[in-house]
């Protein structure tokens, strides 16, 4: 039986193509593989490539930010508007990368190495198995919960119902803390590669959605009956806390426009864990071609936009503004008056484009088409880099830029809020340590009655809770956190029922151009595709249905809510 070749973990993180010699994981459970630390490294690596990405095209942006209210394509989004249809076919994909590190599991201690030479490999294996099962759990719920290699001949396994999300959950944290327990800090492997600290946020991020979940879907068709969840918003504080104070290489990184547009991303203490590219090696992505070039239809929402705060710290009242100014000078308006994350988000006019180009942003394509096209006048700029090769550049793969799966400013977010539901106490410092590096004012709460954009979150929250809800929104903006935050706070009000529009339009700076406005004179790009609003179906939509083979095939599974 062939090795699997250890390649540099660049490669492994960016791309599946070099795994040519890898065994199939089918023929790989034998006593005469799993020998050395070198059989197990070798082994548990094939999965880094697994993780999400940056793309080409239209997908450059790999971050998840179409299907919730912070932007908008040119098309209705299909799950706002309530428009999936039932899954057909089987889950059998969901399920290999599973299997695989159940197969590693099941034979790791064949190994005849020292422990401590191979421990680290069996913390990534534990953290890839509480990846796989999280995202299970996000998109279905409730799911069996298998610790073993399953077999076709396991009858009595392939037919088991769906455990309870709880067990589900319990099961990642477990994984979780034994992967803490034997993973090697980030000072040994660096930030490419699954480290303790990168294990300490993953276990922040589950126990607060399970906690959040549990809170405020009980009582619901979502819900699970007797589920505590303070246990998950204290396995969270519990996590975040031992980061925070421990000897850990964390911190927040000093530039917050600069972040997320680094090309190597590994000296930068806040990022625990990214996925680097390397266009030599043929790894590469098009972000800076979607930031720089061609927005592909994608606009940010005003809805996003009218929660960020004055520069000194206070509610901004954007639509008295819209009222006399608009277009461009909109633009340029918030860009100097509201908290500087807004401008590192949303291109105003006169920013540079691409330093090596001469390139500067003039207006936002709301005239254009296809992949040309910003529907909102809000055009995307997190993510560019103006001195990147590929800024400005059209697409291709020019870019190589970063994709970050966890960041420090993320765990203090999460504590802040787990913190609140758990003890009511406010974590100013963790949320002050995101306004200092953007010279915002020190975090303080506001009454929503003061604030001139307030959501409503269908439900009453205090003030305080409105307030770290609001700079979790603007600090993680566009990193693929809204659509699991609105689920798992059972939000489905900020949207349903609304359309998500777009900046005051100056119908000077587009004379042949007649876009649908509101009352306002914002654009409202679906007022005829959506007349009432995204129809959300808050029975149904919170999960994804079952795939119809699979209740065929398993009598003993059952249909989510809504999708019977």
């Amino acid at each position: 039986m062939k090795q699997i070749k250890l390649i540099i973990l660049l490669f492994l993180f960016c791309s599946c193509k070099k795994f040519l010699d890898r065994p199939p994981l089918d023929q790989i459970g034998t006593d005469s593989y799993w020998q050395t630390a070198k059989d197990l490294e070798n082994y548990v690596i094939q999965f880094y490539p697994t993780f999400p990405s940056h793309s080409l095209w239209q997908f450059g942006i790999g971050y998840s930010i179409r299907n919730a209210d912070n932007a908008m394509e040119g098309t209705p989004n299909a799950i706002l508007n309530g428009e999936r249809g039932t899954t057909a076919g089987r889950w059998t994909s969901e399920w290999s990368n599973i299997r695989g590190v159940n197969i590693f599991l099941d034979n790791y201690q064949k190994c005849k190495d020292n422990f401590d030479v191979y421990k680290h490999f069996l913390g990534e294996a534990y953290f890839f198995r509480a990846w796989y099962y999280f995202g299970l759990v996000e998109k279905y719920g409730d799911v069996p919960w298998v610790s073993t290699e399953l077999l076709p001949t396991s009858k009595e396994e392939l037919s088991r119902p769906r455990d309870p999300r709880t067990l589900v959950v319990d099961s990642i944290l477990a994984d979780l803390n034994h992967a803490i327990e034997v993973l090697s800090p980030r000072s040994k492997y660096g930030n490419n590669r699954i480290n303790k600290e990168a294990a300490l946020a993953f276990k922040t991020r589950v126990a607060l959605y399970e906690g959040s979940w549990q809170k405020y879907h009980a009582g619901s068709v979502f819900g699970t009956p007797g589920a505590d969840p303070n246990k998950y918003f204290k396995a969270c504080t519990d996590a975040a806390e031992e980061l925070m104070s421990g000897n850990y290489q964390v911190g927040i990184y000093n530039d917050y426009y600069k972040l997320f547009g680094l090309d190597n991303m590994s000296s930068a203490n806040e990022v625990l864990l990214y996925r680097a590219y390397n266009i030599k090696d043929g790894l590469s992505n098009d972000v800076q071609y979607s930031t720089t070039f061609a927005p592909f239809e994608i606009g940010i929402t005003w809805s996003l936009v009218s929660s960020y705060l004055g520069k000194n710290g206070e509610p901004y009242d954007y639509l008295t503004l819209a009222s006399t100014t608009k277009g461009n000078a909109f633009l340029t308006k918030i860009s100097q008056d509201v908290d500087p994350r807004l401008h590192a988000t949303v291109w105003a006019p006169g920013d540079v484009v691409s330093v090596s180009k001469g390139q500067v942003f003039g207006k936002p394509g709301v005239d254009q088409v296809s992949s040309m096209l910003n529907p909102t006048g809000f055009q995307l700029k997190k993510c560019s880099n103006p001195n990147s090769p590929g800024a400005g550049a059209t697409g291709g793969g020019n870019s190589e830029t970063g994709y970050i799966l966890f960041r420090y400013g993320e765990v203090l977010l999460n504590y802040a809020e787990a913190l609140y539901e758990l003890k009511g106490d406010v974590a100013y410092n963790a949320l002050n340590q995101l306004r200092a590096r953007v010279g915002m004012p020190d975090f303080v709460v506001h009454p929503q009655s003061s604030d001139p954009n307030v959501v409503d979150y269908g439900y009453p929250i205090s003030n305080e809770l409105y307030d770290i809800r609001r700079e979790r929104r603007v600090e993680l903006a566009l990193e693929g956190f809204r659509e699991d935050d609105y689920k798992r706070w059972a939000a489905h009000k900020l949207f349903k029922g609304k359309r998500p529009k777009g900046y005051p339009f100056d119908q000077s700076e587009f004379p042949s151009y007649h876009p649908l406005l509101d009352a306002n004179g914002l654009i409202d790009y679906f007022q005829n595709f959506l007349p009432d609003g995204y129809q959300f179906k808050e029975n149904r939509d919170y999960l994804s249905s079952i795939p119809a083979e699979e209740l065929n095939l398993n009598p003993n599974l059952t249909q989510n809510p809504g999708w019977q």
